[in-house]
């Protein structure tokens, strides 16, 4: 019997860029019925019980203001929850800290916070001069503020990161690679092959869509190409979550990229609902993505190499099932090309992803659906496809709610 269990691994608040209250944007995921929630602001873990912001007039260009709109709706959500305080014509308002929100919100066994951040690193030129990369990873159950690293090349730089991450790492605790095509494609799908200690990456990613999905390639092919690649060189697997990657929590704009409820994991975690866990299903793949479709069931047989996927249907609603594999005998040619922007700082060195990388090999019309690895399969994954529309219209994000399994291999 599975244990399903609902969370968050990537949102922000006003620690940092969120354009919410910490305790607001909590309660927007417990109201939504979700199980986890690991609130990941950008390189600062929420410790410190002195910050205060000022309301302002207007939110602001970014990094965003609390605007005087909604300081009102925070109030309105959570009445009496507010610390604030008044200085002369100022009204001011304390950042609660990650101890305070545990507090409040938590529930035993039906609602958990977890400790985390997102490392973000922007504007480094990883050995390529005037050219601006990004590369942000989150770290869950970490309890500490931790700084972005600067300079060197791609590799070094995500070495770096993967050194911050080891100085506070736990053993339920886990690094994740944030939004791979941000700003354009700036984790080459080579970092992941030659970082296999990286075992988990965002499939999908409601807030980053800039640029067109296909220019270089597409999210599902990028996800594929690091599979074959490192099970044909004895690696571990990839595993892909989905975020919504919220900094938007008010209803006026719940259909703008990184609005709340739009990516989440359901991890089947046996026994309580805790951070280690929830941790180690996560880390063993016990777990599907999604952003919007629910699943009853996901069973592989690693004896016979059968993927059974079982819908959980929605009246009105239609669902394929498609089987994602790449063969044995895939072209391994790493064929490296220039994809030039208009804006140089764009423009990207990337490798080609051939032909047979990533393959439907079966689809199905309907709520449940099998597949049973062929000799030549390094790995089959699903992805179930709703007919319903999801609210985002953004690059790189789904036009229809989805979810997807994690990659299966016969041992």
């Amino acid at each position: 019997m599975r244990n399903w269990k609902k969370g968050s691994l990537h949102c922000h608040s006003m620690w940092s860029d969120g354009r919410a209250l910490p305790e607001v944007a909590v309660k927007t995921y417990q109201n939504a019925g979700y199980d986890f929630v690991c609130l990941s602001d950008h390189n600062v873990f929420q410790e410190d019980p002195e910050v205060w912001i000022q309301v302002c007039g207007e939110e602001g260009a970014w990094p965003p203001m609390l605007s005087a709109k909604e300081y009102q709706r925070s109030c309105e959500m959570l009445p009496g929850s507010i610390i604030e305080k008044q200085i002369s014509y100022k009204k001011y308002i304390r950042l609660k800290t990650f101890s305070e929100l545990k507090d409040e919100f938590e529930v035993p066994g039906k609602f958990l916070l977890v400790p985390g951040l997102e490392l973000t690193g922007s504007g480094e030129s990883f050995g390529c001069p005037g050219r601006v990369h990004a590369i942000h990873c989150n770290i869950f159950n970490a309890a500490k503020t931790l700084l972005p690293p600067t300079g060197g090349t791609d590799k070094e730089y995500l070495q770096k990161m993967l050194d911050l991450y080891h100085s506070v790492e736990r053993k339920d605790s886990f690094f994740m690679l944030n939004h791979p095509w941000y700003n354009v494609w700036d984790a080459d799908p080579r970092l992941l092959i030659g970082f296999p200690e990286i075992t988990l990456f965002e499939i999908c990613n409601s807030g980053t869509g800039s640029m067109p999905e296909d220019w270089i390639c597409n999210r599902e092919k990028y996800w594929d190409f690091v599979l074959a690649h490192r099970l044909a060189n004895g690696d571990p697997v990839l595993y892909g979550t989905a975020s919504d990657d919220a900094h938007f929590y008010d209803p006026e704009r719940l259909t703008l990229p990184a609005a709340v409820e739009t990516g989440f994991v359901v991890v089947d975690c046996p026994g309580e609902l805790t951070a280690a866990n929830l941790c180690a299903a996560i880390k063993a793949g016990d777990f599907y993505s999604s952003c919007g479709v629910l699943l009853d069931d996901v069973e592989f047989s690693a004896e016979s190499g059968t993927l059974n996927v079982q819908v959980k249907a929605e009246p009105g609603v239609q669902y394929r099932i498609d089987f994602i594999s790449t063969a044995k005998d895939f072209d391994r040619t790493m064929e490296v090309k220039e994809f030039p922007h208009e804006n140089e700082i764009f423009s990207r060195t990337r490798p080609v992803i051939p032909v047979g990388i990533g393959e439907v090999v079966s689809s199905v019309n309907g709520t449940s659906a099998s597949y049973t690895l062929k000799k030549n399969d390094l790995y089959v994954r699903a992805i179930i496809t709703s007919d319903r529309a999801t609210r985002l219209r953004t690059n790189f994000y789904p036009a229809f709610q989805c979810a997807w399994t994690q990659p299966f291999i016969k041992i």
